[in-house]
């Protein structure tokens, strides 16, 4: 099957290419989803990309007004967006059916228009001067978007908080159908989008995260790119009140990086990719010992010393990891160690459950105590991760009241997320890059 690139960000991957050339899709969803920007995104990457001839018929913006919103979503120029015509219908008042088809049919054939998009197919049904039944009206476009071969979007309004979608004649006749979904969740923006049908193709998982940030992209399952040769790290600088994280976009989040002499809070969620877990640890890690700063990361049941050093000596070299960077040692069976090297450590990563599990909750809790007064009396950074499902409530609390941060990382729909408790954030989509040789989170905010 002839597949059409959408150019949605994302998207592709998931429906096996991209559209079925010349099918039908109902594209779906409340005010503020998103679907104006998703279908214009899609005649843009046509017009302008493939050179193929893209047509908007609009029944809810001006023209002029549609290119200024749509500029400032794609964060372009409103001439970058003239490739794509525009039938501008706002005006139109009690039309006739048929003189409305005519001048879209006329328009198709004029300019061999490859794309569609009817935005929106409620608002076309309200500009007609007759009644007509809506299932009656579906069949005609069906039959004539099957007649020109155009591949053809059309937008449906749906009632917020409704999963009705208009009637249930479009669904039928539609090759495919796409709900745009906005929540808020925990006071928090989260956007989802949902493939009801597509034909053609095999629907791997139904639903998926986006964001309309820079556009539209759609996040598919976490994955990471993969390790090329490894290059010179370059450290970035803190501040006179925070340490970098090593990452331009976690120091963001952060609100510049992490507080100097301040205690900090890491909860994970327990189906959450390792690497993902890790990237947050270890890129903060990597940017304190490129300073020659030391380091000291305790978590034995996940990151045992031979994958640290496996993981960081070939970046900051081996006599710089052997001097800088201590982590959890086979044979140790006391806390004494530990404590000991909190005392020179200016970054320490220490997990809560790896110490609850080897010495019960109550002794964890009062080492870690201990550590944070060493890591503030070198001005330096404590990092506490613990599992979302792990050790008693009542600890995490007293983790989080002692921290000037607490950030959270689960999994959402298949993608990785972290958001901010403390300093209070939006959600974030977490990637990692690996592509330079280090794993570098790449941090997408939802909105």
């Amino acid at each position: 099957m002839e597949r059409v690139s959408t150019g949605i960000e994302g998207l592709d991957p998931l429906i096996e290419g991209g559209f079925p050339k010349g099918s039908l899709i109902l594209l779906a969803g409340a005010p503020g989803t998103g679907k104006t920007v998703f279908g214009f995104k899609f005649l843009l990457h046509g017009a302008s990309e493939l050179n193929e001839p893209s047509l908007l018929v609009s029944f809810g913006e001006g023209r002029e007004t549609l290119l200024r919103n749509m500029s400032y979503h794609l964060k372009c120029n409103t001439e970058d967006l003239r490739c794509v015509e525009i039938l501008d219908f706002v005006t139109v008042k009690e039309a006739g059916i048929d003189s409305l088809m005519e001048i879209i049919l006329e328009k198709v054939d004029s300019m061999n228009a490859e794309r569609i998009v009817i935005d929106s197919f409620s608002a076309m049904i309200y500009a007609f001067r007759e009644r007509i039944d809506v299932r009656v009206f579906t069949h005609i476009i069906s039959k004539l978007i099957r007649q020109t071969g155009c591949t053809t979007i059309l937008i449906l309004e749906t009632p917020t908080g409704s999963d009705k979608l208009g009637t249930g004649v479009e669904e039928f006749v539609a090759d495919g159908i796409i709900r745009l979904k906005k929540s808020i969740e925990n006071g928090r923006l989260l956007r989802q989008l949902e493939i009801l049908k597509m034909r053609g193709v095999r629907i791997r998982r139904p639903r998926y995260l986006f964001t309309l940030e820079g556009g539209f992209r759609v996040f598919p399952e976490f994955t990471m790119k993969q390790l090329n040769e490894k290059i010179k790290f370059l450290p970035l600088k803190g501040t006179d009140t925070t340490y970098s994280s090593g990452s331009w976009d976690l120091d963001e989040v952060l609100r510049g990086g992490w507080p100097k002499g301040s205690v900090n809070l890491l909860e994970i969620g327990s189906n959450v990719n390792f690497e993902a877990y890790m990237s947050v640890i270890s890129m903060t890690g990597l940017n304190f010992i490129m300073q020659g700063k030391k380091v000291l990361i305790y978590d034995p049941l996940r990151l045992s010393y031979d994958y640290i050093k496996r993981t960081m000596a070939p970046i900051v070299g081996e006599e710089d990891f052997n001097s800088l960077v201590k982590s959890y040692p086979k044979g140790i069976s006391d806390l004494r160690w530990l404590e000991e090297e909190s005392k020179d450590a200016v970054y320490a990563f220490v997990s809560f459950d790896a110490l609850a599990h080897r010495y019960g909750e109550n002794l964890a809790f009062k080492t870690i105590l201990q550590i944070s007064r060493s890591i503030k009396s070198n001005d330096g950074l404590l990092l506490i991760g613990s599992f979302l499902d792990g050790p008693r409530l009542d600890h995490i609390k007293t983790f989080s009241t002692m921290s000037r941060t607490h950030l959270r990382i689960i999994e959402m729909e298949g993608a990785v997320i972290l958001y901010g408790v403390k300093p209070r954030t939006g959600y974030y989509v977490l990637g990692i890059d690996a592509s330079k040789g280090i794993f570098e989170p790449e941090l997408t905010p939802i909105l």
